[in-house]
């Protein structure tokens, strides 16, 4: 009889180590990422913190992708970094993001729109470099 307990009482520990071996393996594939089609559902404060993380862990391709969605559903703070990201360009964020000054302004004239005071400020800022040198066309 003993040995019968002793025989339960190891498989339950096998049990345990099995389970939990099976519930790291379901956190670690949850934490790997979403899913194709979960990226459909998230909303644009969403698609924005994700563009911080992206940013923290220097990823900036994914970062700029997600910025744009976010931005695109209207998102003030997705507008308005997407605009200082733009206008930054490579200087911060290397060859990822190429800088595009025209495609900065329409996004902080967007979330200025939206009451940004940031982007109020950055727009006047770029209002003024549209006097750009002769031959180089500026943005309309």
């Amino acid at each position: 009889m003993a040995s019968e307990l002793n025989q339960i009482a190891g498989w339950s520990w096998r049990w345990r180590i099995f389970l939990a071996g099976a519930l790291c393996l379901v956190a670690a594939l949850s934490a790997a990422g979403p899913s194709s089609d979960a990226g459909a559902d998230l909303h644009a404060a969403q698609r924005f913190q994700l563009a911080l993380e992206a940013q923290t862990a220097r990823d900036y391709r994914s970062m700029l992708e997600l910025l744009r969605e976010a931005a695109t559903q209207g998102d003030a703070e997705a507008q308005e970094m997407l605009g200082m990201v733009l206008l930054s360009g490579p200087v911060l964020y290397g060859q990822a993001v190429r800088a595009d000054r025209c495609e900065a302004r329409m996004w902080m004239r967007q979330a200025a729109m939206q009451g940004s005071d940031t982007a109020k400020v950055q727009l006047t800022f770029l209002n003024r470099l549209r006097n750009s040198p002769a031959g180089v066309k500026a943005c309309d």
